[in-house]
Formats: structure tokens, sequence, C-alpha cells
């Protein structure tokens, strides 16, 4: 691919991505070709239409390939959670005398942890929350260790597992699109790395992702997820809420969804709002109440999830953190993040891409796998000009 581009898919719960971009000035981005299409989208369960998802794929790639004149033959896919199994694991090589840390050594400690796990699938790719060199001294990158003498490495590791089912199938459908390099990026280790700071992530950090169908909750440490947790609520279905409510159509829903907003407190009991047609009218504070109720089942899974994972005194003083949340559902729930901030007793901060035109949260998804894809894809190339193409 010409100007060093990258193509991304981006899988989210109602609508798939094909992205050429490349890096510009000042952290931002070249796009060389984007296109959307919608599908029947995933629950946490898969795919609920596979043929669906198949169709789309097909006319995102298609629709960019007519209009681009370079060779795109390697491919970034970023996975939803759903589709992910997250293990953590602290793991330590020795070496017989003191040595210089190299980036084979890094590699070699993941592999080591790796073969140790003796986890069913396939793991696609690996990262470490920090290192250690036999000292107090953590490292949160890699590269910081590069020549430092040590007889001990320790890390604080994590692998991101498919079922081998779905990794065959997805490069079966890719190879059949004429990708036959394609690489999978966990879509949420993506967001967390470029939306939240490296000094953020050195504490506990909290993410927050409200889809169209699917909703994940993950805790980021380092360049690492400790845990991460997906469930069926988010957009969707609080539409499909104001549709059994009030009787409406899907457009309606729609109609009604984008005009509320749930963080101006109680309304006048006469407050209507009308829908465009002018046919119906409802209660504001009513539509309010049913967007509500339905992020609460939202807020209570996160609620659980926390309690699960952080409910003795030591790590519920994690839980000081702010939420950080994104995602479609930030776009489209307005007061979304202030509800899930007083339901959860937690504070909460909206993130997003700092770009112009991709600056929503949800665009979070895209621009930072495109980021990701990027970040690889210079990795690589150092690791081709030091070895001579071969990664050792």
């Amino acid at each position: 691919m010409k100007n060093k581009s990258v193509a991304i898919l981006d899988i989210r719960s109602k609508e798939v991505t094909f992205l050429l971009g490349s890096k510009g000035v000042n952290d931002t981005f070249v796009f060389s070709g984007s296109h959307t299409e919608t599908y029947e989208g995933y629950s946490v369960e898969g795919f609920i239409d596979e043929d669906s998802f198949r169709r789309a794929v097909l006319a995102v790639i298609t629709s960019v390939r007519q209009t681009y004149e370079g060779v795109i033959d390697e491919l970034y896919v970023g996975l939803p959670s759903c589709f992910i199994s997250v293990q953590t694991k602290g793991h330590t090589i020795s070496f017989p005398s003191k040595r210089k840390i190299s980036s084979q050594d890094v590699d070699a400690l993941f592999e080591s942890g790796l073969n140790d796990l003796m986890k069913a699938g396939h793991c696609i790719r690996k990262s470490g929350m920090y290192f250690t060199l036999g000292d107090n001294r953590r490292y949160f990158q890699a590269k910081d260790l590069y020549g430092v003498p040590t007889t001990m490495l320790k890390g604080a590791l994590c692998y991101y597992f498919v079922s081998e089912t779905f990794y065959d199938g997805m490069k079966k459908l890719f190879a059949s699109f004429g990708f036959e390099n394609v690489q999978f990026i966990p879509s949420t280790l993506a967001q967390a790395t470029y939306l939240l700071s490296q000094k953020r992530r050195e504490g506990y950090a909290f993410l927050l992702d409200v889809g169209f169908l699917t909703t994940s909750i993950s805790v980021i440490y380092g360049n690492g997820i400790v845990h991460e947790e997906s469930f069926n609520c988010g957009v969707g279905t609080i539409l499909v809420s104001l549709m059994e409510e009030f009787g409406v159509d899907y457009a309606q829903a729609e109609e009604i969804l984008a005009a509320a907003n749930i963080s101006g407190g109680s309304f006048p009991k006469d407050m209507q709002f009308a829908l465009e047609s002018g046919e119906r009218q409802f209660s504001v504070q009513e539509i309010n109440d049913v967007i509500k109720v339905g992020l609460d089942v939202t807020c209570e899974r996160v609620d659980n999830f926390f309690a699960r994972y952080y409910k003795d005194k030591k790590a519920a003083g994690l839980l000081v953190n702010p939420i950080s949340v994104t995602g479609e559902g930030v776009n489209e729930i307005k007061g979304l993040a202030e509800h899930v901030s007083k339901r959860l007793n937690r504070l909460t901060e909206i993130v997003y891409p700092e770009l112009p035109f991709y600056g929503k949260p949800s665009f979070s998804s895209r621009i930072g796998l495109l980021n990701a894809a990027l970040t690889s894809k210079e990795k690589m190339g150092w690791f081709s000009r030091l070895f001579g193409g071969k990664r050792k």
C-alpha cells in the first residue's frame, strides 16, 4: 500500500467500517478511503446473522477498493470484547548470568508464559501490564528495559484468545476477499491505549464502551486488560423499550431518542414531545423514565462487575478512579454519562478522539484501531530493518 497506509476493519454491533489511513502531522491521520455499512450486528453469543456480516464486509471493502489506486493486501481487524477471552499471568524467566535485556528476551518471556497457560483457542495478541527486573520498579514500556543488565525478567502479562473455529472462519472469510495477511487486534485494548494517557493507565483505568447492541466494561492497567465483560444492552435495547412503551415504530423511536436529554433532571408533568408528523405527543418525563430504566440495566451489570472483582476493602480503593465512557451510546443517548455517574456513585468522563470530524465517541473504536495498526506496522518495519526481514 502506498503512503504507508494501513487497512482496518472496525466491527461494531451495528456497523462495520473499512478504513485506509496513515500517520499525519501532530498526532493526526491522513485518510485514503472509508466506507461504513450496517448489518444485523452481534450479541455476546456471537453474530446474529453471519451472512449479513459477510455482505456488509464485502460491501465496505469493494466500495473503498473501487476508488483506491494502491494495492491493499494486508488487513487489521478490530475484534470486539464479545469474541475475546482475556487471560492474565504473572511470569518470570531467569538467565544463567547477568545480561542486557533485548527485544528477544521480552518475546521469550511472552512465549514462555503462553506455553504455561495451556489455554484452548488461538492467541491473537499479547501485551504487558508492566515488567520488572527483580526489583520494585515497574517498567510500563518494554523498550525501557532494553540494554538494562539483569539476571531476571518478570512481567504481568495479558493474552487475548479467540476460539479456533472463529479464528479459522474469519481467516477464510478475509482470504476470500484477497487478504492473506490478517492481523487481529482487541478493540478495547486499541481504544484504551489511544484514548487514555499512559499516566492514567499506570493506575487502574476503567473504560465503558456503550455500543448499539452490546456494552463492555474493561479494567486497564499499563498496556493490558485486567478484567473485561460484555453484556447485551445498548442503544438498541433503549429503542426497543421506547417502541414497546409508546407503541411507535422504529423510526419514531429513533426520533424520540434523538430529541431526549436525561441530564436535565425532572420536567413538568404537562411538558410534551411531539413527533415531526404531529400525529402523537408523549410526556417528556415518561420518555426520560423509559430511557433511564433501560440504562439502569447497564449500570446494574457494571455494578455487579465491580462487586465481583473489587469487593474487598483494598481493591475497592481503586474505584475512586473515574470511569471513561465512549461509544455510540454517548452520542445517541444524551445525558448517558451523567446518569451512569449518579447510579454508580462514580465519577465519569467522556473520551473520544481529539481530531477534526472524528472527534466523537462513536469514532473511538475505528480511530483507536487505526492507531494500533499503524503502531504495529511501524514496529514490524523496525524489526525488518534490524533483522533483514526476519523476526527472531
